[in-house]
């Protein structure tokens, strides 16, 4: 009797230890990488790039900019001969990313840049393509981390800082800009960037611990996605599209660096399963990315080999800084079906159309 109550006692203890034992945090998804060959390289051999966004032509694909922030302050590069297209030295420049206002061609395009722990704010011209700098009435600290976005006619300034995420209402007229005062859009801890689908509104966010969540500001209710990686990534985008079908659904991808290795790790945006990851290779004229400090994704038409949009990758070595591979190579490179192109000024989901007939049943 006594032994067996000895092991009664050995397993109860084992049941206490395992109950006050915390779980495990899931392990990252063990993906294949896959190379993929950059079509363009642009920047000058040794210049620095920290950060890199997208613009698009409102009616000419072939048109589009990738807008870079660099150590001089913001670049633009026409997407498609690689050629400067325009300077504004301003500074060193952190971070840049690009936002529209209205819908479809009449939508007006800006940047907004963080230097020197400010904001600045930059219009660019639907006819030219010309950068012009507007100043803020009210100028606020940059965060480390922001992200731009609109749902309907509100745009939206989203900040990462201390882990947490806050938001601000941005507001454009002749005078200026001015941004409402922050508040939080929503209860969640440890967040390290953050992007927004326009679609929806919803904020979708990379954690410090590696997990992705897509947010609801409206209610501050966050709802797992996946689980990247064991860190944050060192660099992040969101690429958006519409999957054909029986009904034309929502899609879109979640790109996550690891910087170190120049990995890019792709995470489905809808379910957060694992789609594969990347790697920038050598070609006969391109050395191969061995590191990188950023990505952007570029989800419009940009005409020729970026039809279906492009993967942009900063680096930092002997060549020129910034890489573009096509968006079809990407998925090509992981044997994925493309998706269809989302307009960038006008990102909406397709809308379910109803049947020209109707049938009602009735009990006999």
């Amino acid at each position: 009797m006594r032994l067996i109550s000895v092991l009664f006692a050995l397993a109860a203890l084992a049941a206490c230890d395992r109950a006050n034992t915390p779980e495990p945090k899931p392990a990252p998804p063990s993906i294949e990488v896959k190379e993929v060959a950059a079509a363009d390289a642009y920047g000058e051999p040794g210049e620095t790039v920290n950060d890199v966004a997208f613009w698009s032509h409102p009616s000419i694909n072939f048109q589009g900019l990738l807008i870079a922030a660099t150590d001089r302050g913001v670049s633009a590069f026409s997407i498609e001969t690689g050629a400067q297209a325009g300077e504004i030295a301003s500074g060193a420049t952190d971070a840049v990313e690009v936002f529209y206002r209205g819908t479809a061609a009449a939508a007006a395009g800006y940047v907004l840049a963080a230097r020197g722990g400010q904001y600045d704010l930059y219009a660019i011209d639907n006819a030219t393509a010309a950068i012009s700098k507007l100043t803020p009435v009210a100028a606020i600290p940059a965060a480390n981390e922001f992200c731009v976005g609109r749902s309907g006619d509100v745009v939206t300034l989203y900040e990462v800082g201390d882990g947490s995420l806050t938001k601000r209402t941005l507001s454009i007229d002749a005078g200026g800009s001015t941004f409402s005062d922050a508040a939080p859009a929503a209860p969640v801890a440890g967040v390290a960037s953050c992007h927004v689908d326009e679609r929806t509104g919803d904020v979708i966010t990379l954690d410090r611990d590696g997990a992705i969540k897509r947010i609801d500001p409206a209610t501050g209710e966050s709802f797992g996605l996946a689980f990247v990686s064991d860190k944050a990534p060192d660099s992040s985008t969101l690429f958006l599209t519409t999957q054909e079908g029986a009904e034309k659904n929502r899609g879109g991808v979640i790109a996550a660096l690891n910087g170190p290795d120049g990995v890019i790790t792709l995470i489905d945006e809808t379910d957060g399963h694992a789609l594969g990851a990347v790697r920038i290779k050598a070609t006969f004229e391109l050395e191969a990315v061995a590191s990188a400090t950023s990505i952007a994704a570029g989800f419009g038409n940009y005409g020729g080999v970026y039809r279906d949009g492009a993967l942009a990758v900063v680096t930092r070595g002997d060549g020129a800084p910034i890489r573009l591979a096509p968006w079809n190579g990407v998925l090509s490179a992981l044997g994925l079906p493309l998706g269809v192109t989302v307009d960038p000024r006008t990102p909406q989901p397709a809308v379910e159309v109803d049947s020209v007939l109707s049938i009602d049943f009735e009990e006999p």
